[in-house]
């Protein structure tokens, strides 16, 4: 038998941060379509600075635990150079970005279409699955167009801007579809 409380309590949180997020990549959304090259440049800095004091992090450990670990210092120099290199040149930044992101976009399609069988019938599959296609139509359009680094730093913010719109309205489905399992739920359990 199906402990209906603690499951219309899981449901209810469900639903609430599935709305909280899905707002959340809606105005990031946004941003990347209307400002794309402001998304790329921002994402570029952050990324670089998290290399670069992940290196700080990995020199540190390195000194602590074993300072005659070339590898170690191979990899903290790599690091912190790749880092700094990524704040203090965003476009190339940009381009890098637009291969990782390609490799994202592939990876998230097929997370999409994975979970869209992995769903219960009423909690609106199909939006899944269109997000796994648009996440493919946009890896593909990444590896064929990013050859440029203007245009990568352009394709890095519009696109992850499309993704996380489409991000939004799959979540926002989902909320919807958790909604109509607990109803379905209380129809079985009376």
């Amino acid at each position: 038998m199906i402990n209906y409380p603690k499951r219309k309590q899981f449901y209810q949180k469900y639903v609430v941060h599935l709305k909280r997020l899905a707002i959340a990549f809606l105005l990031l959304g946004l941003l990347g379509i209307f400002l794309p090259q402001f998304l790329a440049f921002t994402v570029s800095v952050f990324v670089g600075w998290l290399l670069f004091f992940s290196g700080i992090f990995t020199g540190y450990t390195t000194w602590q635990v074993d300072r005659s670990s070339v590898l170690g210092w191979l990899k903290a120099i790599l690091l912190v150079f790749i880092g700094l290199w990524m704040v203090l040149n965003p476009l190339v930044g940009a381009t890098t970005l637009a291969i990782l992101l390609a490799v994202y976009l592939f990876t998230d399609a097929v997370l999409n279409f994975v979970l869209a069988f992995q769903l219960k019938p009423a909690v609106n599959k199909v939006w899944a699955v269109i997000n796994g296609l648009v996440s493919t139509v946009l890896g593909v359009l990444f590896v064929y167009y990013a050859y440029n680094p203007l245009t990568a730093a352009w394709l890095v913010g519009l696109y992850v801007g499309i993704s996380l719109l489409f991000d939004a309205i799959m979540l926002f489905q989902l909320s919807k579809g958790a909604d109509k399992i607990v109803v379905e739920e209380l129809v079985v359990e009376a």
